[in-house]
Order: structure tokens, then C-alpha cells, then sequence
């Protein structure tokens, strides 16, 4: 089971996620019942009474995402115990039937660094903009319509006023 294997290996939210994203509710359940099984007779045979309380089916709602923490609380239990060693070796008929970490591991870092850095310039971008909209609006509003006027630019200080020219410059021109 690649759950099983990656469990000691992988960050707990990386599995969790990489679970969810690659596997559809019924394999998650079928995969469950399996090590509910294989838990529930290893539990038996070392002998431990206190253990949580496993549904052996889940309903409803985010009945994926209920059904792996599931599979989480039982490998904890047997990790806590140091039992997970005593687990049976589950195999897959196809690699294509396992997610690849490789993704979720390193790459992702990457992808993320990379979003980070776009929300940044679109943070600016918009503020920008937001900027450049509030100038055009203003322009109209002194005008009164919409038509397009000329303009020069004149700094003041640490910022550019736009001036209306005057009809009778433009006329000199």
C-alpha cells in the first residue's frame, strides 16, 4: 500500500493532500477496510484493549477526506506502539496506481515560491492601476465629458500634475 510506505517518510499534509487528490472515495474505503483488517488482528494478537473507536464505513460528506484520517489514527496507533513493522506488505498491480510524491515533495516548493512571487507583482499591478483608473476618473470629472483634451505634465515636487493647455496655445502649435 503506498500509504503504508510513504507514512515515515512524508510530511503528514503532503500525504494527506497527495491521498485525496490521486484516489476516489471507493479506493480510499476499500484500501481502509483492508488495514482496518490487518489492524484490528495485529491489535488482537499483541493484545492492546485501549484503542480508538474506527467506523468500519463512512457517509456523506468529505467521506474521503474522514476516511484517510482514519487510515492516519490506525498507522499512529501502531506507530506509538512500534507495530508497524508487524503490517503485511501490500502491493500494487501497476505503478500507475500510485501517486507520484516526487510532485508533492520538491517541485511543489518550487511551483509554490514561483505564486508567491506572482501574487506580489499582482499586488503592485493593482495598485498601479487602481492609481491610473483614479487619475482618468478625476481628468473626467474636471472636464465635465468625455471627450479627450490635451494635457502637459508638470512635476511638482515628487509628483506630476496634469494641466489643461490652453486653447490658445494649442493654437500656436
Amino acid at each position: 500500500m503506498f500509504f503504508g510506505q510513504k507514512y515515515c517518510q512524508t510530511q503528514v499534509k503532503l500525504l494527506k493532500s497527495a491521498l485525496l487528490d490521486f484516489y476516489d472515495g471507493d479506493m480510499l474505503s476499500k484500501a481502509k477496510q483492508q488495514l482496518l483488517t490487518d489492524f484490528s488482528s495485529i491489535i488482537q494478537q499483541v493484545g492492546i484493549d485501549s484503542v480508538p473507536h474506527i467506523p468500519q464505513r463512512r457517509d456523506g460528506d468529505s467521506r474521503a477526506q474522514r476516511e484517510v484520517d482514519d487510515m492516519f489514527m490506525m498507522l499512529n496507533v501502531l506507530d506509538k506502539r512500534l507495530l508497524l513493522s508487524i503490517l503485511p506488505v501490500y502491493v500494487s498491480d501497476g505503478s500507475d496506481e500510485m501517486p507520484a510524491m516526487r510532485l508533492y515533495e520538491d517541485d511543489f516548493s518550487v511551483i509554490m515560491a514561483i505564486l508567491e512571487i506572482l501574487d506580489g507583482k499582482l499586488t503592485t499591478f493593482g495598485s498601479v492601476l487602481s492609481a491610473i483608473s483614479r487619475d482618468v476618473y478625476a481628468l473626467k470629472s474636471v472636464h465635465g465629458d468625455s471627450r479627450c483634451r490635451p494635457a502637459r505634465c508638470y512635476k511638482q515636487g515628487g509628483s506630476y500634475t496634469i494641466r489643461k493647455i490652453s486653447a490658445k496655445f494649442r493654437r500656436s502649435r
